[in-house]
């Protein structure tokens, strides 16, 4: 039985790979301009994944190429590819309903698999958690958000989304770990752990192997509770790449090649992820900004009105996080080459020096273990106080942002902006007929990144732009029927429609 799984295992290994997401993307489009009848594109899809399954073998018969190949692989490409291109491209008539039933049957799949997970437990360990490997895990979620968007209107499933994804990503940590044995561990983690914000040693995230690290577009956080479920943020990832030892690797000192090749594998899976859903991530994804969000919440509750930065506010807030963002990185550069006690140049530096700066490791560890998780500041022997003052001055913007101005702090994340380089040119794209458009405005004054272009704009049809966070409020409010519209890879996912707006409010 063990062995007939593995052999199951190993033959759709190859829909894990990003190249097989990218490509299969790729015909899809070729599919939809050639605009062949439904039956024909499904064959040939799926003769395409049998050809890239059957590459995917014959490469990784070499063990050089399959390292690399294995390196690059994530679940979350198999359930993109498997059950999320389906759910977009589907038109939605009976069809769509039998789809369906893939996404309850990969929920029943990991209901099944928690159970005979909990059969290795202890009777009396008093665990309460879930146990499932990533491949279940994020299907589930998946599957869940699935159905659900097919009941929701688009507000309601924006929410529904970020709440999930949120406990996924922040709670993750311990709430799903792979099996019992890796939950032993964690808690084996948390005796040795230590109480200081500069360190991050004795965390985990649940995707990671020692040949492989997960990232994902947004601000998934390292510092959430037990490492979190993925790696972190572009940026983590982006200070493991400067912190690679050029001189190691010029004299091929194999650990450190090894640490570099991983990096740079998981840097082409970011890059897919991106390039697949740009700063999608930030609206629906990313946890930092759903927790932002919450105090923005807090200013809605109180019935204050939010203040609509200038343009040199926002500039200087881009220009201020590229600065950041630039100092973190040589700092995490200097650091590949410090002494036997932390120091470079006579300044004591930390591992991955931006993590230590970014607002995300004061409140995602609050968030998800509560106040007796933060941590203490950074000394002022770490880079005479230059950790110190920053962390107290981001975290400061962080919440008075969000509180006053909605998402001015994401025009100074970093993360966000490596998201928004791909805004225009990928695969999603806001679009717009401005022959429908009268020019009301309600799209500027919902959106929450306060962008005007999408209002005055009238000749352009793509009105994307880099700092645009799908978060697809425009398209929601406009009163203009197809007048604003989401596509995805030429193919529309939502267009405004007021009928559906109005039906949507009196069924609430």
């Amino acid at each position: 039985m063990a062995v007939s799984a593995m052999m199951i295992e190993k033959f759709f290994e190859p829909l894990t790979s990003p190249f097989y997401l990218i490509l299969l993307l790729a015909l899809i489009i070729i599919l939809n301009r050639l605009n062949r009848n439904f039956f024909i594109n499904t064959c040939i899809l799926a003769v395409y994944s049998m050809v890239f399954i059957a590459l995917y073998i014959l490469l990784g018969a070499q063990p050089a190429v399959y390292r690399w190949l294995h390196r690059m692989n994530s679940p979350l490409v198999a359930v993109l590819a498997v059950m999320v291109l389906p759910a977009v491209f589907l038109p939605r008539n009976r069809f769509y309903k039998l789809f369906l039933i893939l996404p309850a049957s990969v929920i029943v799949s990991a209901v099944l698999e928690v159970v005979r997970q909990y059969g290795a437990v202890p009777q009396d360990a008093g665990f309460k958690w879930f146990l499932m490997s990533p491949a279940h895990c994020i299907g589930v979620f998946t599957g869940i958000l699935i159905i659900a968007q097919y009941f929701l209107p688009l507000d309601s499933f924006r929410k529904f989304t970020r709440i999930s994804v949120f406990i996924l990503l922040v709670y993750g940590g311990f709430a799903f770990r792979q099996n019992y044995s890796d939950y032993q561990a964690m808690i084996a983690r948390r005796q040795s752990a230590v109480p200081d914000i500069m360190n991050i040693s004795e965390t985990s995230p649940v995707m990671r192997d020692d040949n492989r690290l997960s990232y994902i577009p947004g601000a998934p956080c390292r510092f959430s509770a037990d490492g979190g479920y993925v790696q972190g943020c572009v940026m983590e990832l982006a200070q493991r790449l400067f912190q690679v030892n050029d001189r190691k690797i010029a004299r091929g000192d194999a650990v450190e090649t090894s640490y570099l090749a991983i990096a740079l594998a998981a840097l082409v899976l970011f890059t897919v992820l991106a390039f697949i859903g740009a700063r999608w991530w930030c609206g629906w994804i990313c946890p930092l900004a759903t927790l932002g969000d919450c105090f923005d919440r807090i200013r809605r509750w109180l019935k204050l009105p939010h203040l609509k930065p200038s343009q040199p506010v926002k500039i200087t807030a881009v220009v201020s996080g590229l600065s950041l963002g630039s100092i973190g990185l040589l700092l995490a550069k200097a650091y590949a080459y410090i002494d036997e006690n932390g120091y470079f140049a006579g300044c004591k530096i930390p591992a991955y020096p931006f993590c230590k700066i970014c607002p995300g490791q004061m409140v995602c560890p609050v968030a998800s273990q509560g106040l007796g998780a933060l941590s203490p500041l950074p000394g002022t022997e770490w880079l005479f106080g230059f950790f110190k003052i920053t962390v107290v001055a981001l975290t400061l913007f962080f919440i008075a942002a969000f509180l006053t101005a909605r998402r001015l702090w994401c025009r100074l994340c970093p993360m966000g902006m490596a998201g928004g380089i791909f805004n225009k040119g990928a695969f999603l794209a806001l679009k717009k007929n401005a022959l429908k458009c009268n020019g009301c405005g309600i799209c500027n004054e919902v959106c929450p990144m306060d962008i005007h272009i999408v209002q005055e704009d009238m000749e352009r049809a793509d009105v994307s732009c880099f700092d645009c966070i799908y978060c697809l409020k425009c398209v929601d409010n406009c009163p203009q029927n197809a007048c604003l519209s989401l596509e995805f890879a030429g193919k529309t996912v939502v267009e405004s429609n007021l009928e559906r707006k109005l039906t949507n409010a009196r069924s609430v």
